[in-house]
């Protein structure tokens, strides 16, 4: 008779088991940014941790896909840059949750300032 010894690998490999964070489905967010002429400037957001983040963007369009476990406050902010004090820009600040549209604000660049300052979402 042969001895076999069981170690405690192989009995967690007999349990069949699903960790929770595994069943909950990710909710994807999106953040977005369209400006109709090319600029830079600054995005403030909140990341999937929590943590308040600060990201530099140039371009005429700037975008962040997040996923989340739990949907909490998702909001984000922009600081424009107008530095040839362009008149009647408009500026769109999107957010999506699964693909739809929950949230979407427009507005008018005033052209008398080279920084338009924060316009936020949310």
């Amino acid at each position: 008779m042969v001895l076999r010894s069981v170690s405690l690998k192989d009995i967690f490999k007999l349990i069949q088991y699903k960790r929770i964070n595994d069943l909950m489905p990710l909710i994807k967010v999106e953040l977005i940014l369209e400006v109709n002429f090319e600029t830079f400037g600054q995005v403030r957001f909140k990341d999937e941790n929590g943590r308040p983040r600060i990201i530099e963007f140039k371009g005429s369009k700037w975008m962040k896909e997040l996923f989340f476990r739990e949907l909490g406050e998702v909001s984000f902010s922009v600081f424009i840059n107008n530095q040839y004090l362009q008149m009647g820009r408009i500026l769109t600040l999107i957010k999506k949750i699964d693909n739809e549209i929950i949230e979407q604000a427009e507005f008018q660049l005033s052209g008398d300032k080279l920084f338009e300052g924060w316009f936020k979402l949310g």
